[in-house]
């Protein structure tokens, strides 16, 4: 008999009420347990479709109050005029122009290069470094204004422009550009350049990307991901069809007088300003009005003067030759600590 009550009271049955409770505690701990994993392994950003990624940005700046954006651009125009320029020699920019063609004379001296293969690539680059992540940014392309053009007509450049269907209806405005003019419909990008080689094709063969401004949304999907990689997304322009002079004015303009510059999430940012072809003070000139105008940009998605790191410049499969440097006040310590 008290073998069999010990085991009656071993048995003993949990109430239905502390069933529940004790469900709702494993259910909770289970929750904080995958609450847990997600801050511990959050998803990879770099696994995230370009396009979706772009859509999302763009409701944020429908959020964003983009009237306030455009005046924190012109508060860090004026702060980057103060307090970076007088920091960057003209000499140095010089020198470094210098030291960067000849570079690249020597280097297309001592190999063959196939011009008309697509291997050979004219333009200098500005790079610049920060050390902060904008906590938002834009993959909207901007325009940059330039002294001298580097898509100009004696360089023989390759444009192409993105139209609505039908693209007759373009044609049909008999518009003559002084520069090699390709124009492309949606029908056309559907059928032709469906898979990703056609795609990488057409991406190689223009210098500059241009599309009317009611389809840019379109083109996501069907440009792909080699366009946001290689920085050729479409820069996008108001097409009035009635008023064919200012579309012809506006987009001379752009290819004769401006570069594109696409911002990522950083913390590296890359930009054309230049040719090798050019001369020291047009590709000096272009430069300087390029810095002046591209940090402004970044800074504007609340980031600090202070968190700029280096600006250089590069030519394709050249050394990277330094303009600035500026070292932050904590690296600094930590630096010196170490000797």
């Amino acid at each position: 008999m008290a073998k069999k009550i010990k085991q009656n009271k071993e048995k003993k049955e949990i109430p239905k009420k502390d069933q529940n409770k004790t469900k709702k505690e494993i259910n909770k701990k289970s929750k904080s347990k995958e609450n847990e994993n997600e801050k511990e392994n959050p998803k990879n950003e770099t696994i995230k479709d370009i396009e979706q990624e772009d859509e999302q940005n763009e409701i944020k700046d429908k959020e964003f109050n983009k009237e306030e954006l455009n005046k924190k651009y012109e508060l860090k125009l004026v702060q980057v005029s103060k307090d970076l320029m007088p920091k960057i020699s003209t000499a140095q920019i010089e020198k470094a122009l210098k030291a960067l063609i000849s570079y690249k004379n020597k280097l297309n001296s001592s190999s063959t290069i196939n011009v008309l293969s697509g291997d050979f690539d004219d333009y200098i680059y500005a790079t610049f470094g920060f050390y902060k992540y904008p906590l938002r940014y834009s993959l909207a392309p901007s325009k940059i204004d330039l002294s001298t053009g580097i898509y100009a007509e004696k360089y023989n450049s390759n444009i192409c422009l993105i139209v609505k269907n039908p693209k007759s209806d373009f044609k049909d405005l008999n518009i003559e550009f002084p520069f090699n003019m390709k124009i492309i419909d949606i029908d056309k990008l559907k059928t032709k350049y469906q898979q990703y080689s056609k795609k990488r094709e057409l991406m190689k063969k223009y210098d500059l990307f241009l599309c009317d401004n009611r389809i840019k949304f379109v083109l996501r999907k069907l440009l792909g991901k080699c366009f946001y990689a290689s920085k050729k997304i479409p820069y996008s322009i108001s097409l009035n069809y009635e008023d064919k002079d200012k579309i012809k004015n506006d987009i001379i303009e752009i290819v004769n007088k401006s570069t594109i510059f696409h911002m990522n999430n950083g913390p590296i940012y890359n930009i054309k300003f230049g040719r090798f072809s050019m001369n020291l003070e047009e590709n000096k000139n272009n430069l300087i009005g390029c810095i002046k105008q591209i940090i402004p940009h970044i800074l504007k998605y609340d980031i600090d003067l202070d968190e700029l790191r280096n600006i250089s410049i590069k030519g394709n499969n050249t050394l990277e030759l330094p303009l600035y440097e500026h070292i932050k006040e904590g690296d600094l310590k930590i630096f010196a600590g170490n000797y």
